[in-house]
């Protein structure tokens, strides 16, 4: 159930990446994981990993562009009332706390899949939370203090 989550709320944030992209309205590309391949062998013409690993922790799931500023975001699902900060690795926050530092647009966008609910939180709001301590943030809090974002036909939504 997890996984689907997360690839429903992949799947919606590629095809709005792609409409900007389309659009000429912003570059946004989903990261790969910094991952190295030891051992890569031939098996039926096809390239069969062998042995490999990650070098490092990787930062968010999502960087690019969007009038001349550096966009990068981190994308989470849940699917009960609240949210657990601990979902947001330190590092994840770390970097995105950085990023707005030097001017950069940082957010978490999160699905309650429960209330089929889309918010962009900035990561000065995290912020707030981890600094008051806060482990879980419920729904109703969630939506008083971040944006409710819309699933807009032909299914994406408008994070920048």
């Amino acid at each position: 159930m997890n996984k689907n989550r997360g690839m429903f709320l992949e799947k919606i944030l590629n095809q709005t990446i792609e409409n900007y992209w389309n659009n000429n309205y912003a570059f946004i590309e989903k990261k790969g994981l910094p991952f190295i391949f030891n051992k890569i062998s031939k098996n039926n013409n096809k390239l069969e990993i062998q042995n490999g690993y990650l070098s490092k922790k990787s930062t968010v799931d999502y960087i690019g562009m969007f009038c001349g500023s550096f966009v990068c975001f981190e994308a989470k699902s849940c699917n009960t009332n609240k949210f657990d900060l601990k979902n947001i690795k330190k590092h994840q926050i770390e970097y995105l706390a950085l990023m707005e530092k030097y001017g950069s647009i940082a957010f978490i966008i999160l699905f309650f899949a429960d209330y089929d609910v889309f918010f962009k939180i900035s990561i000065k709001q995290i912020l707030i939370w981890l600094s008051e301590k806060r482990n879980t943030i419920h729904f109703e809090e969630i939506k008083r203090n971040s944006q409710v974002l819309e699933l807009e036909f032909p299914g994406f939504l408008n994070i920048l």
